[in-house]
């Protein structure tokens, strides 16, 4: 009897010891407003964390996602000793702002970019002195002692800075680095490029440009994606929204890149997230020489999307940056979790990630809580796993856009274009076909025309792959229209009447060029492989 009983208490024991070694959530404070010593509601916030001395720098974010939200400018820390938040008075002060990058990095909390009030873009670098508890704003590019005050001032105009945007990633290396990444992003346009700036120098850089709009060796340009340094030079991205802004793609996305700073190339990783937006990323503390980067929540419905398998809240998907294949897993945590939610600011903390506010997925309130994920990278390990990358559902206009294209274009309209020119001595069953071909393409075409402009958000037709599908369809739907005022054909030994001839050599040239076009265009459409 004493010996089951022994065996009983080891074995709960041990239950009890692998439990507390898995990932937790622990809830820091609840964000019950007590005399105003709370931030306030918000999302797309910026978040830092002063390692040494176990404190939570919070900045700016928005009050909810309409139009006219309040957008704050306030700065705020968390004590962890006194489990309580204290709002910084100062004069000097970024403003108010959202969407924007930022990273902590030794005695300073660094934030640019954002967009601000009526859609103001930014472009400018600050910082925040934890220990004196002061802004500063950084130049864009500090001026060489040989240079005059006053050819400097008129130099400004060329120098290099980031295009304003909101809504890209990038950030600071933990307490290690000097240099400070941006990367995407998005305004009118949606941006490719990557820089980086050096807090030492105080300069900005140029890491990666724009080459080629198409190019699948590297990521398109988006928005709305997570990130976060992994290394002094190397940062990781996650999905984002890839449509609108004269370019077209998914949104939101599934794909995941890592940009080694030193090399200036992109690496893709495997797909194992659902596709989202204003998802959240940051490293966990490194154990035993481990790595591993968290991607949270983040919203996974949105118009271009027909059905998609959304994650639960309890869910984690974990990367392993140490492998020579880099791969994603999904991760479950037991126990009490947050709400499921959207544009929480994640940051690595001293025993594991801090996370701040966000908008609640199911009921839409934006949040003012604090969260802990407890755990280091030796936690990942013994935490369960959940389902296979695999067992994930998505599809979207893109995907019916392609497959009707594939149907229409492809396949009948091809095998109506050749029943016409190898076919004609099965008279008229050649005819028949060719017109059958041609009518159910046009139709398979049309359908995949409007499921292409139902899936980019706004600015249609501004980009290449947009232009020539026009063209395209307008190409192909005078055919059936050319085909109604057709002049009678001649008979056997009687010579070709001068419509004929003109209606011949317009329907079938119009069929080259329609197909010249098409080669191109599914060219530019196959080299997006980010769904």
């Amino acid at each position: 009897m004493m010996d089951k009983l022994a065996l009983f208490v080891i074995t709960l024991l041990l239950t009890l010891k692998v439990t507390k070694a898995q990932l937790s959530w622990k809830l820091l404070h609840n964000g019950n407003n007590q005399n105003g010593t709370v931030p306030k509601p918000r999302r797309d916030a910026g978040i830092g964390s002063d390692l040494g001395r176990r404190r939570v720098i919070l900045f700016g974010g928005r009050e909810g996602s309409e139009k006219g939200s309040p957008v704050f400018d306030d700065t705020w820390i968390y004590h962890s000793d006194t489990l309580g938040w204290r709002l910084i008075n100062t004069k000097i002060h970024p403003s108010a702002r959202f969407s924007f990058v930022s990273g902590m990095s030794g005695e300073y909390f660094y934030i640019a970019t954002g967009e601000g009030r009526d859609r103001m873009f930014y472009n400018d670098i600050w910082r925040f002195h934890i220990r004196m508890e002061k802004w500063e704003q950084l130049p864009a590019q500090e001026k060489p002692d040989y240079i005059s005050h006053n050819q400097w001032s008129q130099s400004k105009d060329t120098i290099l800075t980031p295009e304003e945007r909101y809504g890209a990633a990038g950030g600071i290396y933990r307490n290690e680095s000097t240099k400070f990444y941006v990367s995407l992003g998005f305004a009118d346009i949606r941006f490719p490029n990557t820089f980086s700036y050096d807090s030492v120098g105080k300069s900005w850089y140029i890491d990666f440009a724009f080459s080629h709009p198409y190019s699948p060796e590297f990521p398109h340009g988006r928005c709305l994606h997570s990130g976060t340094m992994i290394a002094p030079d190397d940062l990781v991205i996650f999905g984002g929204c890839l449509t609108g802004g004269s370019t077209g793609g998914p949104c939101p996305s599934g794909d995941s890149w890592i940009f080694q700073g030193k090399r200036k190339v992109w690496d893709q990783l495997n797909n194992c997230a659902s596709p989202r937006v204003y998802s959240s990323m940051a490293m966990l503390p490194i154990a035993d020489g481990k790595r591993r980067v968290v991607l949270y929540g983040g919203v996974e419905k949105l118009p271009q999307v027909l059905t998609a398998t959304e994650s639960p809240a309890s869910e984690l998907v974990i990367l392993n940056p140490d492998l020579r294949i880099k791969r994603w897993e999904k991760k479950t945590v037991k126990g009490e979790v947050p709400s499921k939610r959207a544009s929480a600011a994640m940051v690595t903390g001293p025993a594991g990630i801090y996370m701040f506010g966000g908008i609640d997925i199911e009921s839409g309130k934006t949040m003012n809580d604090l969260w802990s994920l407890m755990g280091d990278s030796s936690a990942v390990d013994k935490t369960e796993t959940s389902t296979p990358c695999t067992e994930t559902t998505f599809y979207n206009y893109i995907m019916l856009h392609g497959i009707f294209m594939v149907a229409g274009w492809g396949v009948l309209l091809q095998w109506g274009a050749y029943i016409a020119r190898y076919m004609k001595h099965r008279d008229p069953l050649w005819f028949y076909l060719h017109i059958g071909c041609q009518v159910f393409g046009l139709v398979f075409s049309i359908v995949g025309f409007v499921c292409g402009v139902l899936s980019v958000q706004f600015d249609h037709f501004r980009f290449t792959h947009a232009i020539l599908g026009l063209v395209i369809m307008v190409l192909g739907l005078q055919q059936p229209l050319n085909a109604l005022v057709r002049p009678h054909k001649a008979e056997p030994g009687e010579a070709k009447s001068p419509p004929r001839a003109g209606w011949e050599w317009w329907h079938h040239n119009m069929e080259r060029i329609r197909f010249s076009n098409l080669v191109p265009g599914s060219m530019l459409a196959a080299s997006f492989t980010t769904l």
